[in-house]
């Protein structure tokens, strides 16, 4: 993964339990060693470990979705 790549990534609901949301898509601002800074859909910017984001492939990528969003 570079700076700049599409990416899909879960965010921690529960550390306790290790409970995650579903897969969401964002861009890849950062990435440390095990750290990603990633921007959303909605336009924040979040910090995820590294283990919970993956680079996004064509099947990840929705054109209805990003509709739905006001970015587009």
């Amino acid at each position: 993964m570079t700076v700049g790549d599409l990416v899909r990534y879960k965010e921690i609901i529960n550390h306790a339990t290790e409970e995650t949301t579903d897969w969401c898509l964002g861009v890849l601002l950062a990435k440390d060693y095990n750290m990603c800074k990633v921007l959303t859909m909605t336009g924040q910017t979040v910090q995820l470990w590294a283990e919970l984001v993956q680079k996004a492939g064509k099947r990840d990528w929705d054109a209805a979705e990003f509709e739905k969003t006001n970015i587009g």
